[in-house]
């Protein structure tokens, strides 16, 4: 029997990040993809995962994203996430799993300088990490 797993998603305006998470809250792969290449990726992800569910963050884009996720994976169950604070949560883990270079921080002390990689694919995974968390408060 195959492992079921978890689809979360960060929605915005022209990008989704992508990020197939496990019950046990462990990420199997995330991405960042552009919105007219969503389904096409979603349909990839389908073919090497059993996804139970669907998880959609609340933020920028939720609505348009749910109803093409709906029009094309009719089967699938869909819940929405609170996404507040997941950018900056995003950041934090993206620096801690790549920690910034000693002229990084130097610059980052000077100026108010943030990261300009995109993070969508973190925020993905934070939000499928929160709805476990409410999963395991709720049993």
């Amino acid at each position: 029997m195959m492992d079921k797993y978890l689809l979360a998603l960060d929605p915005g305006s022209d990008k989704v990040g992508t990020a197939v998470l496990d019950y046990q809250a462990q990420e199997k792969e995330k991405t960042i993809v552009k919105i007219d290449e969503l389904i096409d990726h979603l349909k990839e992800i389908f073919k090497h995962y059993q996804i139970a569910e669907i998880i959609v963050g609340n933020g920028t884009g939720a609505e348009k994203i749910i109803k093409m996720v709906k029009n094309n994976f009719k089967q699938s169950k869909i819940s929405l996430v609170e996404e507040e604070f997941t950018t900056e949560e995003a950041q934090a883990r993206y620096l801690q799993e790549k920690p910034m270079s000693n002229y990084e921080k130097l610059l980052r002390k000077i100026v108010s300088w943030k990261l300009k990689k995109p993070l969508d694919d973190y925020a993905a995974l934070i939000i499928g990490e929160k709805y476990l968390e409410k999963l395991d408060k709720k049993q």
